[in-house]
Parts: C-alpha cells; structure tokens; sequence
C-alpha cells in the first residue's frame, strides 16, 4: 500500500465540546470527514485515530475502521505519528477531524505529488488569501515559502509584513512515514510552543517542508456558528 490517511480525533476540544461527534444532517461530523476522505481515488485505508471509546464506538457504527492510540497527545501529528506504526503505507496524509468539507481532489493532488517526488517528506497547502479580515485574523496561519515552494515560516501575523499578498496555511499535511516514525524524537523550540504551530517543530528541527499552493477552501468547525455554515452549504448540494 502507497497512500492512506489518519484522522485523528477526541473529545478535549476546548471552543466547541465534543465537536467530532456533533450532528450535521444527521450524521456526526467526524463520519463526515471519513466518507470525504473515502472518495479519493489514491488513498488505499482511512483511519481515525482516537483513545477515547465514543469516537470509536460512533466510527465503528458507520463502518469506517480505527487506530486505538494513547490518550496523551498534545497535537495531531503526535497521535497520527503513533497510529502510523501499525499503518504499511509509505505515505501517510493527515487529515484534520473537523473539516467536513475537505476536497477529495486536494487530497489527490498532494498524494500524487508526494507519488511522484520521492525526495519530498513533508508537503502542505496554502491558498493565496482574498479576504483582507484573514490578513490580521490569528487563528489565520500565514506561510512564507521559497521560489522553489519550500515553506520559510508560519505564523499567526502577518507575514510579510506590508506585502501585496499574503497565503494562509490549509492544515492538511502529506508525511512519508519514515518521518512520522522519528517525531517523537523532534525537539520542542520556544517558537512552535509561543506559536502553537506544530510545523514550526519541523523545520527547527531541520526538515524541509514542501508547500502546494491551491485554490481549494476549507472549512474547519471551531464554533456552532461554523456548524450551521456547513449545514448549509450541505443543504445547497443536495
């Protein structure tokens, strides 16, 4: 097997309660995620990665297949770098849990490039940003890449500062699984611990990451605002 996706979830999300079980159109939203995923015609498995027993027993319920993890993760890659040593693929995408949305075409273009570049580890979107409110917004991430689109630096503001344009950060990372099997070993810097940007940590550490830019949107649900907006643009798609 070549490519497959982990999707890690659990119940501790801070802004809205227990929001990967949460119902859109009367299924939860991590269900969601998974048929999303499933559409791609390059991932060959689709995990959730949980510890916590709902989340699997809901996976379970609608067919879909998990990775039973250790309740001590303090972000995704963490959770999705434990799952993928039980996982035999060479390239393993992490999927956010609370991106109901997520095109399974983006999905297939990363996976095809990361096919196709054997040299890349790590590889990310970005989307050139078009609403000047995002510029400013901090749960807006800004990337900074290089002409040969390897990622310079993330953050929160603006970056470049006083630039004509400016790209946000899709959270959406393609890995070579050799990586994941070496973050644990991945020392923690003062920076990705003041920015709580975990692909700050790679490229600390050394890694060079690549970054696909795309005209794909996501949706992340952070808030029950966000909830009514997908059910609504679920509802136009009928």
């Amino acid at each position: 097997m070549e490519v497959a996706a982990v999707i890690p979830a659990h119940l501790d999300s801070k802004r809205l309660s227990r929001k990967v079980l949460r119902k859109i159109k009367g299924k939860s939203l991590i269900e969601h995620v998974y048929s999303r995923v499933k559409e791609s015609k390059l991932i060959e498995k689709v995990y959730v990665a949980s510890s916590d027993r709902e989340v699997i027993d809901q996976v379970v319920s609608f067919g879909g297949e998990f990775i039973r993890t250790a309740k001590v993760h303090n972000c995704g890659t963490s959770r999705v770098s434990e799952a993928s040593s039980n996982i035999d693929a060479d390239i393993i995408i992490n999927v956010q849990a609370d991106e109901p949305l997520i095109s399974y075409e983006l999905l297939d273009q990363m996976a095809r490039y990361m096919i196709d570049n054997k040299d890349i580890e790590i590889l990310t979107p970005v989307k050139k940003i078009t609403e000047l409110r995002d510029i400013n917004d901090k749960n807006v991430v800004k990337a900074v890449f290089s002409k040969d689109n390897k990622a310079l630096c993330f953050s929160r503001l603006p970056i470049p500062h006083d630039a004509d344009e400016h790209y946000k950060h899709i959270g959406i990372y393609c890995f070579r699984k050799s990586f994941l099997l070496s973050y644990p070993e991945l020392e923690e810097s003062n920076l990705d611990k003041a920015e709580k940007l975990e692909q700050l940590r790679f490229l600390y550490n050394g890694y060079r990451i690549a970054v696909f830019v795309t005209e794909y949107e996501t949706i992340g649900v952070d808030t029950e605002e966000d909830l009514k907006k997908v059910e609504e643009i679920l509802s136009w798609g009928k």
